[in-house]
């Protein structure tokens, strides 16, 4: 399986001299999906801005099938192969899902763009018999997928996701994990950063444990969620 996100020692936070991530090194693989977990305050949010180039990176490197991503503007992350999907404001609530659509598919070139609309009705559907509502009118499972129909339009290869399960009902989560093995499958790698814990380790390959700015336990995903201690490192008793 080949990397195509690798990062390395990445020392990264808001202001210099005072760094969240302390040195953070992982690497994620074409379809695989990888659970990004820890306690609050631990720098998982963080880590994923600091991929998407949103919050300062004061050392190591991040690349992208190869490429390092140093001075890379965010916003061309996107025709580089990189999907973001924040965990609040993912999406323009006063517009409609069809003109939320249209406007993430403006970075297209013209003759691709209503393909890729209609590729992303194909596969929500749910989206498609709502395309004239106001995404604020949404319930959190449609907005959710709607969020991620507009970071699939550029046909990512890396997708990373901020608790995409956060407010939604069990039967709600389950709908849209469902859609994310569906995503993987297809080949696209996913960085999952998610407080649902036993609803991450279910999806996820592969599993990380942040512990104040730093990886304290990697491991498959089943292994995690079968280890008795994987609570002593949330709740600061494992280094």
């Amino acid at each position: 399986m080949s990397v195509l996100l690798a990062v390395s020692g990445l020392v990264a936070g808001y202001e210099p001299g005072l760094p969240i991530l302390r040195g953070v090194s992982l690497t994620l693989g074409e379809g695989g999906i990888v659970a990004l977990i820890g306690p609050n305050g631990a720098g998982k949010s963080t880590l994923i801005k600091a991929i998407a180039g949103q919050v300062p990176r004061f050392a190591g490197a991040v690349s992208l099938a190869g490429r390092d991503l140093a001075g890379t503007p965010t916003h061309r992350l996107g025709a580089l192969g990189l999907g973001y999907v924040p965990q609040v404001a993912n999406v323009f609530a006063r517009l409609t899902v069809a003109e939320n659509l249209v406007l993430a598919a403006a970075a297209l070139p013209g003759p691709a763009r209503r393909a890729a609309v209609a590729a992303q009705y194909a596969a929500f559907p749910d989206l498609a018999s709502r395309a004239r509502l106001p995404a604020g009118r949404l319930s959190g499972g449609q907005r959710q997928m709607l969020a991620l129909a507009r970071a699939l339009l550029a046909s990512p290869r890396v997708l990373l996701l901020d608790e995409p399960s956060a407010g939604l009902a069990p039967a709600v989560v389950s709908t849209v994990f469902a859609r994310l093995r569906a995503i993987a499958a297809g080949g696209v790698a996913i960085l999952l950063v998610e407080q649902n814990v036993g609803a991450a380790l279910a999806l996820a390959t592969r599993a990380l444990v942040l512990v104040g700015g730093r990886i304290a336990r990697e491991d498959a995903a089943a292994a995690l969620a079968a280890d008795p201690g994987l609570a002593d490192l949330f709740l600061g008793r494992a280094a």
